[in-house]
């Protein structure tokens, strides 16, 4: 056998595995029969992805010596001059390169025939090629091809795309032989909008103008519903509308793209395309092929609202360099360069703002509902024109989503009018379609504070059980997906808008049972263990308190009660007393539904509340509960447990607080010696409790015996904690105290001073802990004569707790004083 007639044989059968291999059906392949000069050696007839019948012509060259371009020049005219139907040549050399190419010609070559041609040759990666199908590779250069599975698909990928190349040229020829003129709007509708009525999306515009004219990208406006793309890339068609020769919109509005292209209102109509008695997709190709053969570019294509089965049709698309592709979506779609559109910044949601409202002059409080809607473009849009046209304050239109304010207003998204806000908002927001994971992490989502959170943060406070673990990856990155979802991708964090929670909540309705292992993981991080525990580090844990507790804030479940308690407990070291008190009534309300007033539990809730009552000024509240807190401990644990002995500390402080000082120094010396025997004299409970008793002594004027106390105190405080914990901040403030009626002013001002430093770094300037060590330094200051430096932190420390608690507190009394005192000697 002849040795080109043994290559065609192979050949033959490596192009039919090899089409079928790249996704095309093949119907037939067919050998030239011996000397007929047709042009061709080889032919494979396949369906494309449109269903339409193709016909591919090879011509095999299996030369060792000089390949002549001008022979297989006459091959090809040979072709042309045929009945038969081309749809693509391709010459075939796997050894040798063609020499003496006439450029011009070859240039020009597929107008005058009406066909694509191609040639894989050395040069043109015909190795790659023939190494798809290992067999025949072997029989042509003598050994197995040594590609990976990786190199094997990118190989894969390129000649499927040469492929469609060779067709969407082909198209064109065909349709460019018809010479049909088209109008420059293809479409009925081209909705543009003047580029002054777009707020802050100057520098978008530029980078899509750069993306497709000069990067040759095709560009996928990616962002959440309603924050503005449909606008932007009106906004873009209106700008460069002179740019274009021609343009195209196409919304989609069903499941099914093909299906809007055929129906877009005078598309077809405008290409020439009859509808008559033709399937869908019969249009769908026609419509496309006809786009295609418009090359005289550039020309713009609009795809909005895609979804994500757009993909499907990337390598069937008219694309560059005739055709701008602009999408929008809230979906990823693989293939395509996703441009992400961002929230406006704060200056431009007020001029949006301002822009559909005037009746509303104060930009402070715009700013503020500005915030509570996180920027979000339509929700602003929609709350503006409320506010003007209904009359509204700034205080309703916060609560606007919540309470479903009648709008009866029109907006640019999809040039609806809306009746009412949040009805609106979940039109466009639909969560329907989500599968029972997603559904389950958008729970999830919704208790959480509505900012970015790191993804290894998230797995650990969510804690996913086994089987939503193992795809809990491909959940929250299928979310930003869907655009339910937003994600950092310099950081890998992932936040929920507040837009979207508020539907969310209304639409999935999550229940405790739903996000339980979120709730204890957040109680657990609020939990404060006095014996080691900086109070402070848990300060970032309450905006997650926070977010749990406002999805349920009547529930009573055992979960929710303990996360009202932690987070009470460490707002009362924030000196957010007054909340801590409202969550503290709560937790014991619903404790004494459960349990007796006697029981341990009940107990603890008394103590807690009394605590922040204290803090609050009302020791007489705080020293019933207290009582019946000891009581409880006592009958239940007996006089010498830890718990009693804390209830007997904590009812003598406030003892204490009313003046009944003997009463405090029995109850402190009875939880001394019972902590020194639980404990040992080193342990952080035993610091506590001589640093109160020390404070009853010197309340009772025993001067040196409060500071051998305080001093004990402060070496441990020092020796468990570290010199910065707030602890010790305290122990250094009440021996300072005692210092100073010593007559040891220097001493008092340095452990004072320590003290100041020590309480604005864990608590900074606006807090009651603070503030009182400003005045309680000013008064030091005063008795060393600094009276300019004391006068201005007495004010100071005064103005602070004047702003924090409620009026007629006894520490502002005592703050006044200090300053009225300094204030006469100047």
């Amino acid at each position: 056998m002849a040795k080109g007639i043994d290559f065609e044989i192979k050949a033959l059968k490596y192009l039919r595995s090899l089409f079928e291999y790249l996704g095309f059906r093949v119907t037939a392949e067919r050998q030239q029969d011996t000397g007929t000069q047709n042009g061709f050696d080889l032919r494979i007839s396949f369906f494309d992805d449109n269903g339409k019948l193709r016909h591919f012509y090879f011509e095999c060259k299996d030369y060792n010596t000089t390949l002549y371009w001008k022979d297989l020049l006459t091959k090809i005219i040979e072709l042309n001059t045929s009945r038969h139907q081309v749809d693509g040549f391709i010459a075939m050399s796997p050894h040798v390169d063609l020499s003496n190419i006439h450029s011009n010609i070859n240039d020009h070559l597929p107008t005058l025939v009406k066909f694509p041609i191609e040639f894989w040759t050395p040069e043109s990666s015909v190795k790659n090629y023939f190494s798809l199908g290992e067999d025949f590779y072997s029989s042509i250069y003598g050994r197995k091809p040594k590609v990976t599975a990786t190199e094997k698909e990118r190989i894969r990928q390129d000649l499927r795309a040469v492929v469609l190349d060779m067709l969407r040229q082909k198209d064109q020829l065909a349709l460019a032989n018809t010479h049909t003129t088209f109008p420059k709007e293809l479409t009925s509708k081209i909705p543009r909008i003047h580029q002054h009525d777009i707020i802050g999306r100057e520098d978008e515009l530029q980078d899509l103008h750069t993306l497709l004219f000069n990067n040759k990208q095709v560009v996928v406006v990616n962002g959440m519903g309603g924050i503005g793309k449909t606008i932007l890339s009106q906004a873009y068609l209106s700008k460069y509308y002179d740019d274009y020769h021609h343009i195209a919109w196409v919304s989609q509005l069903t499941n099914d793209i093909a299906n809007d292209i055929v129906s877009a209102s005078g598309l077809a109509e405008n290409l020439s395309v009859s509808k008559e008695n033709k399937e869908v997709n019969q249009v769908f190709d026609e419509i496309l092929r006809r786009l295609k053969a418009c090359s005289d570019g550039p020309n713009l294509l609009i795809l909005d609202n895609a979804e994500e089965a757009l993909t499907k049709l990337k390598d069937i698309l008219p694309g560059q360099p005739d055709w701008h592709l602009l999408i929008t979506s809230r979906h990823r779609i693989e293939g395509f360069y996703p441009k992400e559109l961002d929230f406006l910044s704060p200056p431009q949601a007020l001029a949006l703002f301002q822009k559909h409202c005037t009746r509303i002059k104060n930009e402070e409080l715009i700013a503020g509902l500005l915030k509570v809607i996180d920027y979000h473009t339509l929700t602003i849009e929609i709350l503006a024109k409320t506010a003007e046209r209904q009359k509204l304050d700034v205080e309703t239109l916060k609560k606007g989503i919540k309470d479903d304010l009648k709008a009866n207003v029109y907006v640019n998204h999809k040039g609806n009018k809306i009746d009412k806000v949040f009805s609106y908002l979940s039109s466009i927001f639909n969560l329907s379609g989500l599968s029972e994971e997603e559904a389950w992490l958008m729970k999830q989502f919704t208790c959480l504070p509505a900012e970015f959170h790191p993804y290894d943060l998230l797995l650990e406070l969510i804690d996913p059980p086994e089987n939503k673990r193992e795809v809990f990856a491909d959940t929250i990155e299928r979310l930003v997906e869907l655009g339910w979802l937003i994600k950092n991708m310099e950081t890998e964090a992932y936040k929920m808008h507040l837009v979207v929670k508020e539907v969310a909540v209304r639409q999935l309705q999550p229940t405790w049972q739903n996000i339980e292992g979120l709730l204890n993981k957040i109680a657990d991080n609020l939990d404060i263990d006095q014996s080691k525990d900086n109070p402070v580090e848990k300060f970032r844990w309450i905006p997650f308190g926070h977010a749990l507790l406002n999805n349920f804030p009547n529930d009573t479940a055992t979960v929710i009660v303990r996360l009202q308690n932690n987070l009470a407990l460490v707002l009362i070291n924030l000196g957010n007393y007054t909340e801590a008190r409202v969550l503290l009534e709560k937790v014991l309300y619903s404790v004494e539904q459960k349990f007796s007033p006697d029981h341990p539990t009940t107990a603890v809730s008394y103590s807690n509340l009394a605590t922040v009552l204290n803090a609050l000024g009302d020791y007489a509240g705080a020293k019933a509960l207290l009582e019946k807190a000891m009581h409880s401990a006592e009958q239940n644990f007996g006089p010498d447990h830890p718990y009693t002995a804390r209830s007997y500390s904590n009812l003598a402080t406030v003892l204490q607080n009313l003046g009944d000082y003997t009463g405090a120094r029995a109850l402190l010396e009875k939880a001394l010696h019972s902590d020194e025997r639980n404990f040992g004299p080193d342990h952080p409970t035993v610091a506590v409790r001589y640093s109160n008793l020390g404070t009853v002594f010197k309340d009772l004027g025993d001067y040196i015996g409060a500071r051998g106390l305080l001093e004990k105190a402060m070496h441990s405080e020092e020796q468990n904690f570290g010199p910065n914990h707030p602890n010790t901040a305290v122990s250094y403030s009440n021996l300072a105290l005692v210092l100073l009626d010593l007559g040891d002013y220097a001493g008092a001002r340095a452990l004072l001073e320590k003290a100041v430093h020590s309480n604005e770094r864990n608590f900074g300037p606006d807090h009651p802990t603070t503030a009182v060590s400003y005045s309680n330094l000013a008064m030091v200051l005063r008795y060393l004569d600094d009276y300019t430096l004391a006068l201005e932190l007495a004010e100071t420390g005064l103005l602070i707790l004047k702003k924090i608690l409620p009026q007629g507190h006894p520490y502002i009394g005592t703050a006044q004083s200090i300053y009225d005192s300094i204030k006469a000697k100047l």
